[in-house]
């Protein structure tokens, strides 16, 4: 890069405001309407101060997000950017070495927070997943896939995956397979990955971290109702601190039955503790309530945008049905509800506030704590100052003592 060569273009007065507070996105507003479209690097200029803010990447294709943030160190503004990529990329990896020692899923780059803006990768044993949400990445796919190779040896495929605003993933191998399917461990637990055959691939490393963080309250627990269970982590994962009892909800029979996968790839674990509900999670709480069962734990990790059967609800709302059953079933000497939320646009307070109002609205006011919370972490970190990147929020409900 030389400086002299990078267009300077002026930046809204909020968005010199937000970057010196760390958020590293530039959203479409009149003043990126303006920038050159030609031009990949620019220099964000204060406009009342005349003041050079930061060296900013153009992402003129993005529908919101028409720059992201590269430096705020003019030190930087004239170094070798393809240098600069791989000695970020290398940095990062370095950082999350120690947590291969556990888990073979890890967020090897996690975007802004590492700062490569719009750039996720995540090692799946001995392949890797690279995600582009910035388009501009594109144009520097071989210098990535190189330096991921130079620094992890042992990958054999390399996936692509461009995501769009439609929710819709085109995905393709650097090595022309159209598909893969292998096991990976996670904290000496066995899990099947599929590839490209499905909407997702069998386990969400995110909450990897979160799992871990769990532990010290799951130890000594007997019975897991695992609602929205997915292909199961949370059950094989208290299966295997010797639960008695585990219950696994969903509405899918396809993920239901790689979840029974999974707890075959575990010969240690007892199948006969495991149950499978294959139908919406009101329905089963029903049942259940209706049979006198209770739980002394009970996960719940709805999509953002729940479908239950024939409705359709957005996470947050579900929640005021779905507590109310679950305060129902929870054992009321030792129960603890680990209530999971996933989407950046509500924040900790309103997610907080929302299971308050359900509690007290409740037969059970005054006698429930929402207390300790359950935050991204290690590989998945989010930036301070970046609302948008800490979209996993959790919290542990119990009743009081």
């Amino acid at each position: 890069m030389k400086k002299l060569n990078i267009p300077r273009v002026n930046l809204h007065p909020a968005s010199c405001k937000y970057l010196k507070l760390g958020h590293p996105w530039i959203t479409d507003d009149s003043y990126t309407k303006k920038f050159p479209q030609n031009s990949f690097f620019l220099i964000g200029v204060d406009e009342k101060s005349k003041q050079e803010i930061a060296l900013i990447l153009h992402d003129p294709e993005h529908k919101t997000v028409k720059a992201r943030l590269w430096s705020l160190d003019k030190n930087e503004w004239e170094l070798n950017f393809e240098e600069q990529i791989c000695q970020r990329i290398k940095k990062a990896i370095e950082i999350r070495r120690p947590l291969l020692i556990e888990r073979e899923n890890v967020f090897l780059i996690n975007a802004e927070s590492d700062q490569l803006p719009g750039l996720l990768i995540q090692l799946l044993k001995n392949e890797i997943m690279i995600q582009y949400y910035a388009f501009f990445w594109k144009k520097y796919e071989h210098l990535i896939v190189e330096t991921l190779k130079i620094e992890l040896p042992n990958i054999d495929t390399v996936w692509i995956q461009e995501r769009n605003f439609d929710q819709k993933k085109s995905i393709r191998s650097i090595e022309g397979k159209s598909s893969s399917d292998f096991i990976l461990s996670e904290f000496k637990l066995n899990y099947q990955i599929k590839i490209n055959q499905h909407y997702d691939f069998g386990i969400y490393s995110d909450m990897s971290a979160i799992r871990k963080a769990m532990r010290p309250y799951l130890e000594g627990k007997k019975s897991l109702l695992n609602l929205f269970s997915y292909t199961g982590a949370f059950s094989v994962f208290c299966l295997n601190l010797d639960f008695k009892q585990v219950v696994s909800v969903d509405l899918s029979s396809k993920y239901l039955a790689w979840l029974d996968e999974n707890i075959a790839l575990n010969p240690h674990l007892n199948k006969e503790n495991h149950k499978s509900l294959c139908m919406p999670s009101e329905k089963a709480m029903s049942s259940l309530i209706s049979k006198g069962e209770k739980f002394e734990v009970i996960i719940c990790d709805p999509p953002s945008a729940s479908s239950d059967g024939n409705k359709i609800s957005n996470a947050l709302k579900s929640y005021e049905n779905l507590l109310l059953l679950m305060l129902e079933l929870l054992d009321q000497n030792n129960g603890k509800i680990f209530a999971y939320l996933n989407t950046h646009t509500i924040s900790w307070n309103k997610f907080e506030e929302k299971l308050k109002s359900i509690v007290d609205s409740s037969s059970y006011k005054n006698r429930i704590i929402i207390g300790k919370r359950f935050k991204l972490s290690e590989d998945c970190a989010p930036l301070k100052g970046f609302h948008e990147g800490d979209y996993l929020k959790g919290f542990l409900l119990e009743f009081k003592k």
